[in-house]
Formats: C-alpha cells, structure tokens, sequence
C-alpha cells in the first residue's frame, strides 16, 4: 500500500533550498569589487534595493561598504517569513495526534456500526491539507496491517471497524 504522505515535509525541504546563507551573501558582496554591485541584496530578496545598487555603483560604493556590516541582517530578514512558516507548521504537527490513532479510536467508539470514510473526515482532526485520499490511504494501511477490518452495514455502505 501507497504510505501516507507527509505534508510537513515538502514545505520544509522547499524552504530549506528558499534559505538565504550568510557566506553566499558575502561572496555575493565580493562581487562588488569587480564592479557588480547590489547581486548580495538580489539575493537577499531585495530586488528594488538591489537594481539601486547596481545602477549606482553600490551608491558610489558607500552602501556597499555599509552593506559589508548589514549583510546578517539581511539574510535575517530573508529568511524570517521562512521560519515562521516553519515554526507554525511544527506547532500545527505537534498539535495533531496521529491519524493512525486518531482512527483506531474512531473505530473504537464506533463499536459494532463501524464507521464510513465520511465519519472519519468529520470526526478527525487533519493537516490543512489533508483530504480523503490522505485518509483513505491511511485506512488501507491498517487494513493491511489488520488493525481495521472492512464490511458493510444494513445500508450496503462501506464500514471500518475494530477487528
């Protein structure tokens, strides 16, 4: 069976390559002494600032010179949209009990009636993007495992229950 993705990982991975790096700004800074000047802001998200120095020459390089003792606080302030996102979504993880469990317990409650994947997606509390393929794919991974069993219920519909 397919494993239930992670929706922790992908954005952390894709902020990680996002990360701005002090050392690369710095060598982006050295550029300026051939006459490039501004790549470190452009980098730095800084685009505006950056065409400034460029068609300025660093503003007759005396912004590169500040620049040399700003670039941490540049990165910083690159990268702090970042790791807020990161920090909301290890609070948004930590907060969340597993589904594995949070579905053992549904099936738990639901006794002998079981439950459908509709009563898993109203009772569950799910990532922000989390849907019934998410579930689904969990639901078929106990099954496997046999810590659900599937049947019908008087209705002719799908139920899973505590074996």
């Amino acid at each position: 069976m397919t494993p239930r993705p992670s929706s922790k990982t992908l954005p952390t991975v894709a902020n990680r390559a996002e990360r701005r790096s002090v050392a690369i700004s710095y060598l982006f800074w050295c550029v300026s002494l051939v006459g490039i000047c501004g790549l470190q802001r452009f980098y730095n998200r800084r685009p505006i600032s950056g065409t400034v120095w460029l068609l300025t020459f660093g503003l007759c390089f005396l912004g590169q010179l500040v620049d040399l003792l700003l670039i941490p606080d540049l990165v910083g302030q690159a990268n702090q949209s970042l790791l807020l996102q990161d920090t909301l979504e290890a609070a948004e993880s930590a907060a969340l009990p597993p589904m594995e469990r949070q579905l053992l317990q549904l099936a738990r409650r639901s006794g002998r009636k079981g439950f459908t994947i509709n009563d898993a997606l109203l009772e569950l509390e799910l990532p922000r993007d989390a849907d019934s393929q998410v579930v689904s794919a969990e639901i078929e991974r106990l099954l496997h495992h046999q810590l659900l069993d599937v049947g019908n219920d008087e209705r002719g519909r799908v139920v899973y229950r505590e074996p």
